[in-house]
């Protein structure tokens, strides 16, 4: 098992308690871009979350080595636009808990494989 697919799935991991943070505290009614219904917000989290596990288990999915890159940017940007949107409103802002982990995460697996 190669670095990136370690980390890979720890983001993963990380990823399914933040959605679960997420839904259970109403990000679908404060996302600063737009407000969803919570069956959209919910449809979307299985539909992302299945992609992702699909990029897992298929050993030969294409691209595969660079979607995982991808979803360790992906998840960077998130955990610090959580952080953002946290110091922007001065107050929880859904998915806050997790969204450090997901930092914490991606940098450590750039910070070992571009030193």
């Amino acid at each position: 098992m190669s670095l990136l697919e370690i980390f890979f799935i720890f983001s993963i991991i990380i990823q399914f308690v933040h959605a679960v943070e997420e839904l259970l505290t109403g990000f679908h009614k404060k996302w600063y871009l737009f407000k969803m219904p919570f069956w959209i917000f919910f449809l979307f989290e299985i539909l992302f979350s299945l992609f992702w596990i699909l990029v897992l288990l298929i050993d030969l999915f294409p691209n595969r080595e660079t979607l995982q890159t991808f979803f360790l940017v992906l998840m960077l940007a998130n955990g610090i636009q959580h952080i953002i949107w946290w110091r922007i409103v001065k107050k929880y802002v859904p998915g806050l808990i997790t969204a450090p982990l997901h930092i914490v995460v991606s940098l450590i697996y750039f910070l070992l494989t571009f030193r």
